[in-house]
């Protein structure tokens, strides 16, 4: 009897202990397209591939990132199979303990689903009636996935990404071109679909500069895993729903449920690839006040730049800049000399401001100095004068610097010896 009795017990621990290791709620994914996102072709942008795990809660903009939220008329549909079903309608739990329903949309037009299935995946559209330019486009291709399987989280900046790559997607790319193994064969050469491993890029974070050294700043962003699709066929109505859908779909998620389900043994060396964190230096101006309600942007409507401030790069170093107190919802504008910098510009590989507005000092030589300036809303923000200087003034300089010092020294400890001595000859003479 007493055994029994210490066997339930254990087991009712091990049940609590079990209970408590779970989460108190459940995971809310929430989703938005940024307005000035990076296209490759029609295709790829047309949808926003979404990676959704079963049971959590997915939350879906029909807004673009950070952008308020509107009273234009707007409706939600959804598309259970691309390429075989048509749009239809969402239907909102309509109860109104608000709690009670799994799938409504709230005042902000934001779908919300809770409690995701399988049969949640599909293309969901926001439909903007006032839209008439079809530009805004709120395509989520919303992809059940398994759980992360990496036992640790890839991070670092850019050159940690390119080992990752080359760790990670080196190898399975070289098999999706030449591997005779039964399913990249299938891939290959029946279904005539090129897969490719890619990493897809969210937006970066801003700036994070309060309590850190001038221009040590941290941003981040995170890249997924994905497979890049393209067809190399025509369809016909001989392929399954899930082979249609790679027909249709720009990418697929490295953990779908699909991929795991179609084939295996690609799933399961996709399927532990860890995403990908990339942290960059940035510079910027720790104000609080910017990312709150009060976005203290609007102080900054004098004549002169609401901020000065004067950087001295080596020659071949890189720095980033961020404009302070501005959001993708912002119109930013970086200057140099007076001159416009067109973001997305590559022709000069020193100086480039890209599409989420962040300035770009790249390897830098002589030519990169000078007076750089960024504005916000038309709004003098800032003003950056940069100075550039070989490295081999740096060393002469340093030499310098070290050679002053080490006759300071020198003549410091020569005028302590010769106090020395004079006090004690003086003593001397004294006695």
């Amino acid at each position: 009897m007493k055994v029994m009795k210490q066997i339930f017990i254990s087991v009712a621990l091990l049940r609590y202990y079990i209970f408590c290791q779970e989460p108190e709620a459940p995971l809310v994914s929430k989703e938005c397209r940024e307005r000035d996102r990076l296209i490759g072709s029609d295709k790829e942008d047309l949808y926003a591939v979404v990676d959704a795990l079963q049971g959590q809660t997915l939350l879906l903009r029909c807004r673009f990132c950070n952008a308020q939220p509107s009273e234009s008329p707007k409706n939600w549909y959804k598309i259970d199979q691309i390429g075989i079903s048509k749009p239809t309608e969402i239907m909102a739990d309509m109860d109104n303990e608000v709690d009670r329903n799994r799938i409504f949309i709230n005042q902000k037009h934001s779908l919300i689903v809770k409690n995701i299935s399988v049969e949640d995946a599909g293309l969901y559209s926001c439909v903007h009636y006032e839209d008439k330019s079809n530009k805004e486009k709120f395509n989520f291709l919303v992809d059940i996935v398994t759980k992360e399987k990496a036992s640790a989280l890839e991070k670092g900046n850019v050159t940690a990404w390119a080992n990752y790559q080359k760790d990670y997607f080196s190898s399975i790319n070289s098999m999706f071109r030449e591997s005779s193994g039964t399913e990249f064969l299938y891939v290959r050469d029946i279904l005539k679909i090129s897969m490719e491993l890619v990493t897809q890029w969210g937006s970066w974070s801003t700036c994070q500069i309060c309590g850190r050294p001038q221009g040590m700043g941290l941003m981040k962003r995170t890249g997924k895993c994905r497979l890049k699709l393209n067809s190399k066929k025509e369809r016909t109505e001989n392929h399954s729903a899930d082979e249609l859908y790679l027909y249709n779909a720009p990418a697929i998620s490295c953990r779908a449920l699909r991929l795991q389900r179609m084939f295996p043994q690609i799933s399961n060396l996709t399927s532990v690839i860890p995403d990908f964190i990339q942290e960059d230096k940035c510079d910027g101006i720790c104000n609080p006040d910017a990312e709150g309600l009060n976005k203290g942007w609007k102080v900054g409507k004098g004549t002169g730049f609401k901020y000065r401030k004067h950087s001295v790069l080596q020659e071949n170093s890189h720095l980033t800049f961020v404009c302070p107190e501005s959001t993708l919802d912002n119109k930013v504008v970086w200057k140099k000399n007076g001159l416009t910098l067109k973001r997305g510009d590559n022709s000069n590989p020193h100086v480039i401001v890209d599409t989420f507005n962040s300035l770009y000092l790249v390897d830098v030589i002589p030519e990169v100095a000078g007076n750089y300036s960024c504005y916000v809303d038309n709004i003098r923000m800032q003003q950056i004068v940069i100075f550039v200087y070989s490295k081999s003034k740096f060393l002469t300089n340093e030499l310098a610097r070290s050679a002053v010092s080490r006759h300071v020294q020198f003549f410091d400890r020569n005028a302590d010896e010769m106090n020395r001595k004079y006090n004690w000859e003086n003593s001397n003479s004294r006695n």
